[in-house]
């Protein structure tokens, strides 16, 4: 799932269009016939006259076309007004653009250094260029090329964010919180900042600033889809389980979705709601864990063994139905949909497995050789649980879809 930033601000919102620029419809249609040549003809004129008026039209059917997503017709919109009308007809940043999140990242890298060339004080083509340098695994130009930028632009956070998301894979922690920090202090306002220092910290498993930043993000733009499925499994994975399926379930409710985003979501979905009993078992498997190991440690009287059982078995319990309860009826009667209904039961399984085990060992005389026993059946539980939790998270459990998202 690409994280690059959206250049929405290099679109333009093209003013109501004249009678002149109805007849350009064609023009702007990749599917629209051939003009006569004569009107061919004129139009190259008005190029030359007022180059403008091209661009614009050109350029305002490209902007509705990205507005639905659909940057594949958007570069075709675009390159027909090159062929037809020359490189003037066509803001090469846009086109740049419009290539790199089609993913044609060696084109867009052609045309974002005519961009370049023809202004090199241009600070968004700049940082565009290192977008795509990084695309192509260039990162010391990319490096490079986002500095200049930086030069250009000192206050714009976005520039700063960019060097972060960069460089947190392989730079030390220190320096990437420092241009992240940066970043947000130039931007705290913008949805993109916030939602890419959520993904940083979540990387560097500061996971409860990640989640504040991701909260961020989705107040600063609700329809922010990415923002909202990268929060529920952060959720998730801070313990909150019912939360994250909430949010997961939240955002396959937003209207209207991109058929790409609904489709990332549902899948973002379902995984989630696999996880959550998953999560539960592990639980379960922890207490037992340091329950053997106490039982060894500290032999306690049946008594002390029955109150340890209640002092951990009920809380557990009541956690769990809380969970339950807490989730929204549709997530529910989903938790128990065709297709997860086995999983879901057999998980429920294993925790009652792992619960009536580890109260047995505590009512028992367990020698040391047994608890090591104990420990290696545990061992081997977590094992298994260690492999499912990959399948789940790859959407590939009991049959599920690919998830496609890390």
């Amino acid at each position: 799932m690409s994280c690059e930033p959206s250049l929405s601000h290099l679109d333009r919102n093209p003013s109501p269009p004249s009678d002149l620029e109805w007849g350009m419809q064609d023009v702007a249609d990749p599917t629209a016939a051939e003009p006569p040549r004569a009107q061919g003809r004129v139009l190259k004129a008005v190029a030359k006259v007022w180059p403008g008026f091209l661009t614009g039209a050109v350029e305002g059917r490209a902007h509705d076309l990205i507005e639905q997503g659909r940057y594949d017709d958007a570069v075709a919109v675009l390159e027909r007004g090159v062929e037809r009308f020359g490189a003037r007809a066509v803001p090469a940043v846009l086109l740049a653009w419009c290539l790199h999140t089609a993913g044609r990242q060696a084109e867009a890298l052609t045309w974002v250094a005519r961009a370049v060339d023809d202004d090199p004080e241009h600070a968004d083509a700049l940082w565009l260029r290192a977008d795509i340098l990084f695309e192509l695994e260039r990162p010391e130009e990319a490096t490079a090329s986002l500095w200049a930028a930086v030069e250009l632009d000192p206050e714009n956070g976005r520039y700063y964010m960019q060097l972060a998301w960069i460089r947190y894979q392989d730079a030390e922690y220190a320096v990437t919180r420092d241009l992240v920090e940066q970043g947000l202090e130039r931007a705290p306002d913008d949805a993109w900042v916030q939602h890419i220092a959520g993904r940083i910290y979540d990387h560097h498993l500061r996971h409860r600033r990640a989640q504040r930043h991701y909260e961020r993000a989705v107040a600063l733009d609700a329809w922010n889809t990415v923002a909202r499925l990268d929060l529920a499994e952060l959720l998730q994975a801070r313990g909150r389980c019912s939360a994250g399926v909430r949010t997961a379930w939240e955002t396959t409710r937003l209207e209207p979705l991109a058929a790409a985003d609904a489709e990332e979501a549902r899948s973002v979905y379902d995984t989630v709601l696999r996880r959550w009993p998953w999560r539960w078992y592990e639980w379960a498997l922890r207490a037992a864990v340091v329950l053997n190991a106490l039982d060894w440690m500290l032999p306690t009287p049946r008594a002390a063994d029955w109150a340890l059982i209640g002092a951990v078995g009920v809380p557990y319990a009541a956690g769990w139905v809380r969970s339950l309860l807490v989730l929204p009826a549709p997530c529910r009667r989903d938790l128990v949909a065709k297709g997860r209904r086995g999983p879901f039961a057999g998980t429920v399984a294993r925790t009652l497995a792992v619960a009536g085990g580890i109260s047995l060992v505590l009512l028992g005389e367990l020698n040391a050789v047994q608890h090591l026993g104990v420990l290696a059946l545990l061992a081997l539980a977590y094992a298994e649980w260690f492999r499912r939790a990959y399948l789940i998270a790859q959407g590939r459990a009991a049959g599920g879809e690919p998830a496609g998202r890390h």
